[in-house]
């Protein structure tokens, strides 16, 4: 008896799901990587090293928080716009401090709950001097990079916390940021 069209297709849905979550991951993975210089509208253009970010915090005076979704058709929702700008000195300064602070990532032993592909880039300069952009993951493994070795924030909720505030949300943590549907 032939195979009806069916039950042929929960493998299809699968074969299908998993190759468009991979090209997904690599398209996303590849953007991240090839070094994005997401830089905040109307900054000069002059750059320097990402390490030189936590020796510069006390001149810090701009950030540009964006966030990138690897995976828009899963339709999360979130509670404040895509890309915010953030000119309060203070908290500007406070958000790169406990960035700075953040424990170096695990290089193993990690059992990560899903990754939804929910990505915040953070784009500081210092009177018009840009850095490196910062990556942090919101899903996942909540890894951060760019600033000279990988961190991580997943057990450290005052990284969520001050971010949180110096956006401007009213009940900043690490679930506003990872989004609802």
């Amino acid at each position: 008896m032939p195979v009806k069209a069916r039950t042929a297709r929960p493998w299809y849905r699968i074969v299908t799901v998993t190759v468009l979550c991979c090209a997904g991951a690599w398209a996303f993975t590849a953007t991240s990587s090839a070094g994005g210089t997401a830089r905040p509208p109307g900054s000069a253009s002059r750059s320097v090293s990402a390490p030189a970010l936590c020796g510069s915090v006390a001149g810090l005076d701009r950030l540009v928080v964006s966030r990138t979704d690897a995976f828009p058709m899963d339709h999360f929702h979130f509670a404040f716009p895509e890309i915010v700008t953030v000119t309060d000195v203070a908290a500007v300064r406070e958000v790169a401090r406990v960035l700075c602070a953040l424990p170096k990532m695990p290089r193993t032993g990690l059992h990560c709950p899903a990754d939804w592909g929910i990505t915040y880039q953070l784009a500081f300069s210092a009177r018009g001097r840009t850095f490196p952009v910062v990556h942090a993951d919101a899903t996942g493994c909540q890894k951060v990079t760019g600033l000279g070795g990988a961190r991580w924030t997943a057990r450290s909720s005052q990284f969520w916390k001050t971010l949180g505030r110096a956006v401007g949300l009213a009940h900043p943590g690490q679930a506003v940021f990872a989004g609802s549907r």
